[in-house]
């Protein structure tokens, strides 16, 4: 069976862009028509499709550029992979002009930067036991409006990954001495804490989250 001609033009520019650095522009939708004789509808879905794959990336009204190769279906940790048993408490909830510079490096912010940072910091149960302390720290000008005190959208990975890459680094430490009364541990108790960034298919860090997960809980789920 012949293959389809947007699946066909899909793999012509997937080709092209191969060489191309990060972030570097492609031709216009009118462009590629013109080039590779082709509707205009059907340069639409091949595109549609490679940003789908993750090749390629938009933004509104400025045009579609080839994305970061290193940012491309990364291995991932779901920790929210079973939001249907869990519980939250939200402890902390802020928005701040200064955070902390180890904070701001992770999201590659400049410290004489103007910025806004959201905070959020909860608890997560299952079953009435403590599993993990969760801390976000959101760029602010990412999250829409309507999406700023809609915690439980605000403060999912999951949907995060629809559109963008999660890079994380499993530490282990003992627990924070804030934390263990939370986790319900001893000052001393050996943990494993997740530190990460979810960045955006321009490879912009927009969320850096630490998540201190209780031993005594459930075991860490992986998904690759």
């Amino acid at each position: 069976m012949k293959k389809p001609i947007y699946l066909q033009i899909k793999e012509k520019i997937e080709k092209e862009v191969q060489h191309k650095a990060p972030n570097e522009p492609i031709e216009s939708e009118r462009v590629l028509s013109d080039r590779l004789g082709a509707s205009r509808m059907t340069i639409r879905k091949a595109i549609d499709a490679l940003v789908e794959d993750g090749i390629l990336y938009r933004e509104e009204k400025k045009g579609t550029f080839v994305s970061d190769k290193s940012l491309r279906k990364e291995n991932t940790t779901l920790i929210n992979n079973q939001t249907e048993t869990l519980e939250y408490r939200l402890i902390n909830y802020d928005v701040k002009s200064h955070v902390e510079d180890e904070i701001l490096a992770e999201l590659g912010i400049n410290p004489n930067d103007t910025y806004s940072i959201i905070r959020a910091i909860r608890i997560v149960f299952e079953e009435e036991q403590a599993q993990r302390v969760e801390e976000f720290y959101i760029r602010r000008s990412f999250i829409e409006e309507k999406d700023v005190n809609n915690f439980d959208k605000l403060m999912d990975l999951n949907r995060y990954l629809k559109e963008n890459t999660i890079k994380q680094r499993f530490i282990p430490i003992k627990v924070p001495a804030k934390y263990a009364t939370m986790l319900n541990l001893t000052f001393d108790t050996p943990i494993i804490k997740i530190e990460g960034t979810v960045n955006s298919k321009s490879a912009t860090p927009f969320i850096y989250y630490q998540a201190y997960n209780n031993p005594e809980g459930k075991p860490i789920e992986m998904t690759l």
